[in-house]
């Protein structure tokens, strides 16, 4: 689509730029809005998006080289392992590695500076969705995360995308995933007060994009990343991320059922 954008003579990465613009966005709507409930300092949201940033791409690029191992060792005979490792650091993540490396640079900066992880989490997830939906945008001008083969409704069709194949209609995937994640801020939107003070927030992030995640890898065209019992790599992850999901819904239930009868019995 357009894997460039020319700005004042400077050739920058698409991509780049728009996850840049993602994250300003997503910045702003948390010191703006999602930081009045949990009581975090401006200045901390920004240092702790810092630090999210360099665990999301430590964290997307190492997940990536991961996935790819058991192809480096079928083809350690014809590829040049040295060429191949190079074009690996240049390009490629994977999302989920990202969001671990994100909630992991997060805890680090608040157990640096003696802040509530919860906080600080519970202040930054929630733009988590918005930021990947700006990104998939990204994505589909670099040409990246791309669908299968598909002659439907909506396919697209790359002619000069350095990642994709060219000339072949593909499925929509980084529009349809984009639009599934901004369902999912808004969804995280609507319920933020309900769950307040509870990792609810997160374990329903966790429980929606798995969901979504795990049915549109169906439609992925970019098959490199791993099968595995004929399931990809992420679906496998995306199943855990469920459980996870699911399991925080059932521990905050039971805390509250025992904060209930506590309060019961002093009554």
């Amino acid at each position: 689509m357009l894997p460039y954008i020319n700005i004042f003579g400077f050739e920058i990465a698409s991509y780049g730029f728009i996850i840049f613009i993602g994250i300003f966005i997503g910045a702003i709507i948390s010191i703006q809005y999602f930081s009045k409930f949990n009581d975090v300092k401006k200045d901390d949201i920004l240092f702790a998006i810092l630090y999210a940033v360099i665990g999301v791409g430590i964290g997307a690029k190492l997940l990536y080289i991961l996935t790819n191992i058991p192809f480096l060792i079928e083809n350690y005979n014809t590829l040049n392992l040295w060429d191949t490792l190079i074009q690996m650091f240049k390009g490629g993540f994977v999302f989920y590695g990202g969001l671990l490396g994100g909630i992991l640079g997060v805890f680090i900066y608040s157990k640096q500076f003696k802040i509530s992880f919860k906080s600080l989490l519970l202040t930054l997830l929630p733009v988590v969705p918005l930021i990947h939906a700006i990104g998939r945008i990204g994505c589909l001008c670099a040409g990246c995360c791309y669908g299968m083969e598909y002659n439907g409704f909506g396919a697209i069709t790359f002619h000069n995308s350095p990642l994709a194949p060219n000339g072949v209609p593909l499925f929509p995937m980084q529009i349809i995933e984009a639009i599934c994640n901004l369902i999912i801020f808004i969804i995280l939107l609507v319920t933020y007060k309900r769950y307040l003070g509870t990792y609810k927030t997160l374990g329903l992030y966790l429980i929606l994009y798995s969901i979504v995640r795990f049915i549109l890898e169906f439609f992925r065209g970019d098959l490199i990343r791993g099968i595995y019992f004929s399931l990809s790599t992420s679906q496998w992850i995306s199943i855990i991320l469920f459980i996870v999901g699911i399991s925080i819904f059932v521990c905050e239930y039971r805390k509250l059922k025992k904060q209930i009868t506590k309060s019961g019995q002093k009554v």
